[in-house]
């Protein structure tokens, strides 16, 4: 019997994130760029009403994206970030993120969402800067 192989780390059995990451660079990377691009997504769909709509996928859940990668889409225009490409540079990938979604994003007539303190000042104060005298 073949034992199957995967790049991804199983069961962790108490072994800290320092000894796997090595081990398993890409699964890690994945998992970076994941969360670096949920991070901006989600902290702009938390505060912003009314701006331009920002979603995200990845390879796991979108079998046409490539391999090991995660796709933001602003408007009708696409950001696919892949590990191949950030392998080695992923602590980059969320202010590359938020400054591509920055860049894109209409906020003009928008409203700032308060919720418990969950909204993000990054959005709140660019919201008051694209609508001048709006309180």
């Amino acid at each position: 019997m073949s034992e199957h192989h995967t790049p991804y780390p199983g069961v962790t059995a108490g072994r800290s994130r320092a000894v796997l990451r090595p081990k398993h660079p890409r699964y890690f990377a994945h998992r970076d760029l994941l969360a670096a691009a949920e991070s901006v997504v989600a902290g702009y769909n938390r505060s912003v009403a009314g701006g331009t709509p920002v979603s995200l996928t990845h390879s796991s859940r979108d079998p046409d994206l490539p391999k090991e990668s995660v796709q933001i889409t602003v408007g009708d225009e696409q950001l696919l970030l892949t590990v191949d490409e950030w392998l080695d540079r992923t602590e980059l990938a969320k202010p590359y993120v938020m400054a591509w979604v920055s860049s894109r994003v209409r906020l003009e007539g928008a409203k700032a969402i308060r919720s418990r303190g969950r909204g993000e000042p990054t959005w709140h104060d660019a919201i008051r800067r694209a609508n001048p005298g709006r309180r």
